[in-house]
């Protein structure tokens, strides 16, 4: 209720008001009253109403002179009505001057001081908002200003907020999980659902980060509202449904020892991944170390290896591997981005090392800035997942298309290098190529094994010469890349059903 005090010289005009006017239905109740200014002037300053109606004409110091002492020496002076029998301009100017609100003359009607009280009520209220709201952020800037204090700091000794007169004090954040979430929208959700709960001037929030939100919450909060520290997170958890993580720090006695509580919560959010539960509390980790390490290279050897080959089942199988070896040896949350990041650098730089665009991968964007957000260890794996199998996919049209393009050289070098040694380990070697699947993709590509394309190359040379020189055999033999004689007339013979002799002479007397 507001506080309202009554000064007139006349007795029955006083008592008139107090009884004649509904105060409680307009939020206020008399709390004291006086005969003349001076007796006034005491009281209001011990009583501290937030509303004084006084009369102008009073015996030692009249009503103006009453409301310029208070307005003079009050830090916060009282909403004023000013009640009197003489319709003077000059009082009324005088009064509007010292910021009295109305100006009502007697006999008082009662409708008009009703108007004049549900106004003044409302600003009264409106003011006490407004001071609350300014008190609560004057705190919250005090206590954020303390946590990032890294030597021994102190709070101003004016602490008048309620929520300094806690035993007790805990500091909470709040991760969101999630890509391109409306992070206000989240804060306003978190926000109003603490609003449900009962002691309001007994918890703190803020936006701690982009994607974070800071609570601080005193002892009074938590009995209040009949709630452990446990019950309480579970509750505003599940009231709240939205996909995050909470983080809650070490209880402290004492404000100033709030930068601890709050150490302990960030040293939580390194335990993100190697919880299932997403409400982590300084309790679970007291006895538990994290490590900010790196995986053997061999898993990074292998995953690329499957990537590489494309094979979708093996590098899943392998990043499953990898995730649940970072859980057996305690990856700190930001050992697990050293991790992400330096395959996923692999995979970028293997791309571009093929010549390839690796702006063809549909959430490169995402992949790329996913640790500037918070996401969940399943969220994660789902954006990783997919980057990967879009990347595997690109790899491969390169690589086939690289390959296509090898086979083709091949080709063109075998007929332009028939008459010297070639062999598949040969040729495999010079293309940078596995020799046994560098033949099985020959074949593939050209219908014909590698070995009897030569062959065939080289025996259709050797009729060319037979049919426009005058070579000898043996000299037509080496012509096209064979050192032995014997083996290339066995050959031929072979092929065409005919020796190089007979071949010749068959021809020459067509001629003939």
């Amino acid at each position: 209720m507001h506080k309202v005090y009554l000064v007139d010289d006349d007795v029955f005009v006083r008592k008139g008001i107090k009884t004649l006017i509904d105060w409680e239905s307009y939020g206020f109740t008399v709390c004291g009253e006086a005969d003349n200014g001076e007796d006034a002037l005491t009281e209001i300053r011990k009583l501290e109403p937030d509303l004084v109606l006084t009369d102008i004409r009073m015996p030692v110091l009249d009503g103006l002179d009453l409301i310029k002492h208070l307005k003079e020496t009050l830090s916060h002076s009282p909403y004023f009505i000013v009640i009197s029998g003489y319709n003077d301009f000059k009082y009324a100017q005088r009064a509007l001057r010292y910021g009295v609100k109305d100006f009502i003359l007697k006999p008082v009607d009662q409708d008009e001081i009703h108007q004049t009280l549900h106004k003044i009520s409302r600003a009264i209220e409106a003011e006490n908002e407004t001071k609350q709201m300014e008190d609560k952020m004057e705190a919250i800037s005090e206590l954020k200003t303390l946590l990032l204090c890294d030597k021994e700091c102190h709070l101003s000794n004016e602490r008048e907020h309620p929520f300094f007169e806690g035993a007790e004090y805990r500091f909470i954040k709040v991760e969101i999980n999630g890509l391109n979430m409306d992070y206000q929208q989240c804060f306003e959700k978190l926000e109003s659902v603490l609003l449900t709960f009962n002691a309001q001037n007994h918890f703190m929030c803020f936006e701690d980060n982009i994607n974070c939100f800071g609570l601080i919450i005193n002892d009074k909060f938590l009995t209040t509202n009949h709630l452990n520290i446990d019950e309480f997170l579970g509750n505003w958890y599940d009231q709240v449904a939205i996909n995050m993580h909470i983080y809650c720090g070490t209880t402290v006695q004492k404000i100033e020892e709030l930068p601890a509580s709050y150490k302990t919560a960030k040293k939580c959010v390194q335990f993100k991944y190697l919880f299932d539960e997403p409400i982590i509390t300084a309790s679970m980790i007291e006895e538990k170390d994290v490590f900010f390490i790196d995986l053997d290279q061999a898993y990074y050897d292998e995953m690329m290896e499957f990537i590489e080959e494309n094979n979708q089942e093996k590098f899943e199988t392998q990043l499953n591997k990898m995730i649940q070896a970072c859980k057996e040896m305690n990856f700190a949350k930001d050992a697990w981005r050293t991790m992400v990041n330096r395959l996923n650098h692999k995979i970028l730089k293997s791309i571009k090392d093929s010549e390839g665009n690796e702006q063809e991968i549909t959430n490169l964007k995402d992949m790329l800035e996913w640790d500037q957000y918070s996401l969940s260890l399943d969220q994660l794996e789902v954006l990783w997942v997919d980057f990967i199998k879009d990347a595997a996919n690109i790899l491969a049209k390169l690589n086939q298309n690289s390959i296509k393009g090898t086979i083709y050289q091949i080709k063109k070098y075998i007929h332009s290098h028939y008459d010297q040694s070639i062999t598949l380990k040969s040729i495999a070697n010079k293309f940078y190529m596995n020799p046994v699947y560098m033949g099985q993709l020959f074949k593939k590509t050209y219908g014909v094994y590698f070995k009897d394309y030569i062959l065939t190359v080289r025996m259709d040379e050797a009729k060319k010469l037979l049919r426009t020189t005058d070579l000898k055999v043996y000299e037509v033999a080496e012509k096209v890349g064979f050192n032995n004689p014997d083996y290339f007339v066995t050959q031929f013979e072979k092929i065409g059903g005919t020796t190089p002799s007979q071949y010749r002479k068959k021809l020459m007397d067509r001629i003939s």
